[in-house]
């Protein structure tokens, strides 16, 4: 039974208009690399820093801290000019989902690639709260830059994990749109979910070590693993 479920924000939680996709290819072709949809989607999902450095080497740039740096520096403003223009919005079904899921005794805290500076605006624009109380939206929230590695390694759900005192693996889930997201959840050796409210289609996860693939975070509801946790377990 799950105690804990951990969700990713862009694509699974929220519409970010792809923004973040967007910014991050242009981030590292202004700077000269070439890459493809494929590539750029392999590290969708990572920490952007990381990502920023591996899709430069893979598009065939020889890069330095400091170049990475400015191309990260830049990926950052734009997002949040684009986000200032175009304010993120909860994905559709997400918010009554995720109320749900707390009702039913199972604590929500979010995991992302982005940096605080990032995602707290983001939340604050929707109107979420955090906090432990009925009246907050989640949980709680952990950002990459947290941890000391963020996707696919599982610190961000470790860390989710002690923030909800949720102490086993067999009572966590990690929900994602991208396959950085699913491996992060089987690193963890917790139950993987996919969800395909973002860009990739179910398809995108065959061949992928997933336990479940559904359209969206509302669906959780229907899964039986997110029945709801008895009174008597705390």
């Amino acid at each position: 039974m799950i105690r804990l479920a951990t969700l990713d924000m862009a694509g699974t939680t929220v519409d970010d208009g792809h923004h973040v996709y967007r910014v991050l290819a242009e981030s590292v072709t202004r700077e000269g690399a070439s890459i493809t949809d494929a590539q750029l989607q392999e590290w969708m999902g990572t920490e952007k820093r990381d990502a920023i450095t591996n899709l430069l080497r893979i598009g065939g740039v020889e890069t330095d801290e400091a170049q990475v740096e400015a191309a990260f520096t830049w990926f950052l403003a734009e997002l949040e000019r684009a986000y200032r223009q175009a304010p993120p919005t909860p994905l559709p079904g997400v918010v009554d989902g995720i109320a749900a899921l707390r009702a039913r005794g199972i604590k929500v805290v979010l995991t992302t690639g982005f940096t605080r500076s990032i995602a707290y605006p983001i939340l604050a624009a929707m109107g979420w709260t955090t906090g432990d109380d009925e009246s907050a939206t989640i949980d709680g929230i952990v950002c990459a830059d947290e941890v000391r590695r963020g996707r696919p390694a599982p610190y961000m759900i470790f860390r989710a994990m002690e923030l909800a005192g949720v102490e086993s693996v067999e009572q966590t889930s990690a929900t994602g749109d991208t396959v950085a997201d699913v491996e992060a959840g089987r690193n963890a050796g917790v139950l993987a979910i996919a969800v395909t409210s973002g860009k990739l289609p179910a398809t995108a996860f065959d061949g992928v070590d997933v336990d479940h693939v559904i359209p969206g975070v509302a669906d959780l509801l229907d899964l039986p693993e997110f029945a709801g946790v008895p009174a008597f377990a705390g």
